[in-house]
């Protein structure tokens, strides 16, 4: 994770009052290197934070599920276990393109009920940098309605 994402992603989620937020990787020592960066970063995330391998997963359901990985630039998806997708979910690919993403497709396949990709956040921190540079927070809702036509990405 670099620090972008965690300012942007994991700390609004953990201010949001996330009861548990599980860091995973392809194997348990990168897992946990990456939660140990977050919780020397965030000390107060305190035991909401843990972490795991991929495999580790199986049996656990998420209401929430972030790829942050370049899987779908690939056109692959992580090797999630089956179930992780809890009733009411909501799987988010930081990934956009033409499309839905192979996580995405993925995600619908195996009870996410609602999908988004990386569109709106790649358009959020644009306005947020020209704010920084002119002062002026530009309208982003048509631009992003606009690039999901284009892109018939999942909003």
């Amino acid at each position: 994770i670099r620090m972008l994402t965690l300012r942007r992603v994991v700390l609004p989620l953990l201010n949001a009052g996330m009861e548990r937020l599980t860091i995973t990787n392809r194997t348990a020592e990168k897992a946990h290197a990456l939660a140990a960066m977050i919780a020397q970063t965030v000390p107060a995330v305190g035991q909401r934070l843990q972490s795991r391998a991929l495999p580790q997963l199986a049996g656990e359901r998420f209401d929430i599920v972030i790829n942050a990985t370049s899987t779908s630039l690939n056109n692959e998806t992580p090797a999630l276990p089956e179930g992780v997708f809890a009733p009411g979910s909501l799987a988010y690919d930081m990934v956009y393109g033409q499309g839905a993403t192979p996580f995405l497709q993925h995600a619908m396949a195996h009870g996410a009920a609602r999908c988004s990709g990386g569109l709106g956040m790649l358009v959020e921190q644009a306005a947020e940098s020209f704010f920084l540079w002119r002062g002026i927070r530009p309208q982003t809702q048509p631009v992003m309605e606009m690039l999901r036509r284009q892109l018939d990405e999942p909003g």
